[in-house]
């Protein structure tokens, strides 16, 4: 390695262990002492003999009450059938995974199982390309959808799935061995899917005492996994800490005369607790900067105050703006949000139709529970209310609940656009400041290309993170972010809100000022369906008056039918999409003040302009391995001059 190499590794290094900060580095280094020491091991150990407890160590109590049958019919009605054509797929053998099409269910990892500790460390290989695929299904979350058919049907056939599930699990996965204790995440994840599913099929003739037994001693051994590496969550200031803690606090409460419920209970609550002041600013924006994780981290929250966990006066005023923070970034037609941010496909409670693009069940629950009103009318979204037993709020109550000031966001319901300009207070995890999301009648006219993957060959080892894919300006064919590693930016590119009324927003970026250029964008509204992005590159340096740079604005749109009108401005090109009988039919209309090349490319191949174009152009991932054909829209130009790209679109 090079002498200049060497010294940019160590540059990086100071730069990220700057940004992350004493706290989570010392944290981090805590947690490796342990697993290099061996005392994680020793903490918890295989192949040990289960101590003989009480009978009473085992007993539990109920944390939640079910919804009656009759009024989960009523709310239902007709989409009764969705909820059991997915519960009969789960009996078949297969599941939604990343809340997608159904696959095989497989629980049982490729041998040699090794200790936990071990895959950490390297000695254990995962035997997997991406241990997500692996994760996901061992999660148990399918145990949701389970639980919803039978409690309106009480046909045992869920019940069987799910005590064969659990089983097949214990035996394939035995505590600790494997890669599927590796993470206390993971193992916190599935505690709480098992003891909900303990409570929903505890009257099932399938629930012997037997059954009963073994599932709570295995909630026990989740419990006594977690405890001891809370510090690798605590790390990492983001969701880890959240369910990790929410999985201690369940356990001790569930098993609520164990010998070590106190502890959980208390070590548990302590730390949701610090994780929520912690991840949620006081404008409401969660620490990961991502509206999937800001969902994640609502659902926690949720199932912590319906299992009783105590989050005090604090955590529930942060837990408030964070409901409006998710509310302000829902269309109210579809239930659909920005693709923004990492999105892994993690939807820790689908208690409710619409599945994983919905996100009103949660808004709706989080409004009622921290905001002590309805964001919706009643509607089919109100079924996960129901299960947490969120009461309906008094009807009298007009708060609104669609505004907050950290979400910039006009337009009314049918027409809407949120631009994100972002104060960096943690790590981001894309570098897509100034990136705009626009709405029309329910749809996405324009997309947040999403995550796709994070392992994976080249090169789609969390590509989509990338500034190139985003609805933004990138500069020099640079990130507005120096990356340092899969998941880790570094020199965050702060933005700054310039100003902001009901038809217009003006923000800036100083990503790109190492570059010599400012990037200032606004958006306005034009009419009902109408809108306008006016993106100003202006060099701030002497250097950079006299340089060439190249400039790219990018759009990422759905995957319409497109034509390209004829115009004889060397800076003009007008585009339209789709067809007077489809919607969203749009008319885009891109102006630079010099001349430029506009290149449009559909899943990484190019459709007009430039062919030189990159794999990971043109491509939407709605959710984790999941990827469809989009419409890349780029427009280039190389200049040394102040540059201005005028966006149109016209909606129809």
């Amino acid at each position: 390695m090079s002498i200049r190499r060497s010294l940019q590794r160590i540059q990086q290094k100071v730069s990220a262990a700057q940004q992350l900060g004493v706290r989570q580095i010392a944290w981090y280094g805590i947690y490796q002492s342990g697993l290099r020491s061996g005392l994680w091991r020793a903490l918890t150990p295989a192949h040990r003999q289960p101590k003989q407890m009480p009978a009473s160590a085992l007993t539990v109590q109920p944390l939640f009450t079910l919804p009656d049958a009759d009024t989960l019919q009523t709310l239902l009605g007709a989409r009764m059938e969705e909820v059991i054509t997915e519960a009969n797929e789960i009996t078949s053998g297969k599941a939604r995974l990343f809340g997608s099409s159904p696959v095989p269910l497989d629980l049982t990892p490729a041998p040699p199982l090794a200790h936990w500790s071990d895959y950490e460390t390297g000695k254990a290989r995962w035997q997997a390309e991406d241990i997500k695929f692996i994760w996901e299904g061992a999660r148990f979350g399918w145990v949701y959808p389970l639980g919803r058919a039978y409690r309106l049907t009480n046909d045992e056939r869920y019940a069987t799935a799910f005590w064969q599930s659990f089983e097949a699990f214990q035996s394939a996965n035995p505590a600790p061995m494997g890669p599927n204790w590796a993470s206390a995440q993971e193992v916190a994840l599935r505690l709480i899917a098992f003891i909900f599913a303990a409570q929903v099929f505890h009257a099932s003739p399938e629930s012997t005492e037997v059954r009963k037994q073994a599932l709570a001693v295995s909630i026990a051994e989740h419990a006594a996994r977690i405890l001891p590496t809370l510090s690798y969550a605590r790390a990492q200031h983001n969701n880890h800490l959240l369910t990790e803690a929410l999985g201690l606090w369940t356990a001790g409460s569930f098993l609520h005369q164990h010998p070590q419920s106190a502890r959980w209970r208390k070590t548990g609550a302590d730390a949701f607790r610090d994780g929520l002041l912690r991840q949620i600013s006081p404008s409401g924006v969660y620490a990961q900067y991502s509206l999937n994780y800001h969902r994640l981290m609502l659902q926690a929250a949720l199932l912590a105050k319906s299992f009783g966990l105590p989050l005090g006066a604090a955590a529930e005023s942060r837990l408030a703006v964070a409901s409006r923070w998710l509310i302000a970034q829902v269309d109210v037609r579809s239930g659909a949000a920005p693709n923004y941010g990492s999105n892994d496909g993690a939807h820790i409670l689908p208690l409710a139709s619409g599945g994983f693009a919905d996100h009103r069940p949660t808004a709706q629950a989080a409004a009622r529970a921290f905001l002590h009103t309805a964001a919706y009318p009643a509607g089919v979204w109100d079924e996960l209310c129901l299960w947490l037993g969120i009461p309906t709020p008094p009807t009298d109550l007009t708060r609104s609940t669609g505004s907050c000031p950290s979400v910039l966001r006009l337009g009314k319901e049918d027409s809407w656009a949120i631009l994100h300009a972002e104060t960096y207070r943690s790590r981001p995890s894309h570098a897509d400041q100034l990136h705009v999301d626009l709405f029309w009648r329910g749809q996405a006219v324009t997309l947040d290309a999403g995550t796709y993957r994070y392992t994976a060959p080249a090169p789609w080892q969390n590509a989509l993170a990338s500034t190139r894919v985003h609805n933004t300006v990138m500069v020099d064919d640079a990130d507005q972010m120096q990356r340092a590693g899969r998941f880790l930016w570094i020199d965050w590119a702060q933005a700054e809100v310039l100003s902001i009324s009901n038809e217009k927003i003006a923000a800036q970026h100083h990503g790109y000022e190492r570059l010599g250029i400012l990037h200032r964008r606004t958006l306005t509204r034009l009419g009902a369906d109408g809108w306008r992005i006016t993106d100003d590159l202006t060099p701030t340096l002497p250097a950079a008056r006299s340089k060439l740079h190249a400039f790219r604005l990018h759009w990422l749109l759905p995957d319409l039918p497109w034509s390209l009108l004829p115009d004889a401005n060397p800076g003009k090109f007008c585009l339209q999409f789709g067809s007077a009988e489809e919607v969203p039919s749009m008319k885009l209309t891109l102006n630079a003040s010099q001349p430029a090349e506009l290149t449009l490319t559909r899943a990484g191949i190019s459709l007009s302009g430039n062919p030189s174009v990159q794999p990971i152009d043109g491509w939407f991932s709605p959710t984790y391995a999941h990827k469809q054909p989009a419409l890349s829209c780029a427009l280039t130009c190389t200049t040394s001059q102040q540059l201005q790209f005028v966006t149109d679109w016209k909606l129809r």
